[in-house]
């Protein structure tokens, strides 16, 4: 009888560090998935940003390219105004 007794307390002390167990497991998964969550949400503003830094980047390359063909001009212009005047 004593054996029995002693059986049942090591299974239930088992059963009692399984529960606990799970319940920690499923905290940490509420933890992660908490985590991943807030991740897919700086991992999507850091993209909406990339896309707005792209989009201006592309307009300045625009400008410079403008003010090198301005830049141009203005040399070629002095180039035969100057060449007039002498």
């Amino acid at each position: 009888m004593k054996n029995e007794e002693r059986l049942i307390e090591v299974m239930a002390e088992l059963l009692a560090e399984v529960h606990e167990m799970r319940v920690d497991m499923k905290t940490q998964m509420r933890d992660l998935n908490t985590g991943m969550t807030d991740l897919n949400k700086r991992v999507g503003r850091l993209e909406d940003q990339q896309v707005k830094t792209n989009m201006e980047l592309g307009e300045l390359r625009l400008s410079v390219m403008r003010l090198a063909d301005f830049n141009d001009r203005i040399i070629r212009l002095e180039d035969t105004v100057f060449r007039r005047a002498s």
